[in-house]
């Protein structure tokens, strides 16, 4: 007897899913849609264009230093290239410079290191306010190797 029961219970709701599928399915057939809401998508309307940029992504590139180069001389060359109008700033344990490249893009500038590591910031900023920045590590060491 419990089994009859069980599967009675079974098929009164699968029946009654059934039911309640048919009368949404019937509901949603006869539902009237306003005009304004049934206009078919055109396709300006639609598709709005993507933005365009206005300005180009900041470039850095740097020559010299190399990335954990070792030196000799206190005062080393810090060059590469960027945009032609971006502000260079090299920053460094002892303090920031700012240079501005030139027509072409590259820049130049001179840096005292202190004795052992040091860690160079170079970074540029394009006049739309976008940055890039590349970290170099330098030594100064006299040792031969």
């Amino acid at each position: 007897m419990k089994a009859e029961q069980v599967i009675l219970s079974f098929v009164a709701v699968v029946v009654g899913l059934i039911a309640a599928g048919v009368a949404f399915y019937l509901y949603q057939m006869t539902k009237v849609v306003p005009n304004e809401q049934a206009k078919p998508a055109t396709l300006g309307s639609q598709v709005s264009a993507a933005p365009t940029p206005t300005s180009t992504a900041v470039m850095l590139t740097i020559d010299s230093p190399k990335d954990e180069e070792v030196f000799d001389k206190k005062v080393i060359t810090i060059s590469g290239k960027t945009l032609q109008d971006a502000t260079v700033i090299v920053s460094s344990e002892d303090g920031d410079q700012v240079v501005k490249p030139a027509s072409n893009g590259s820049f130049s500038i001179t840096q005292t290191i202190p004795d052992g590591t040091t860690l160079l910031t170079i970074t540029a900023v394009a006049p739309s306010g976008e940055e890039k920045t590349l970290t170099k590590t330098v030594t100064f060491s006299t040792e031969n190797f």
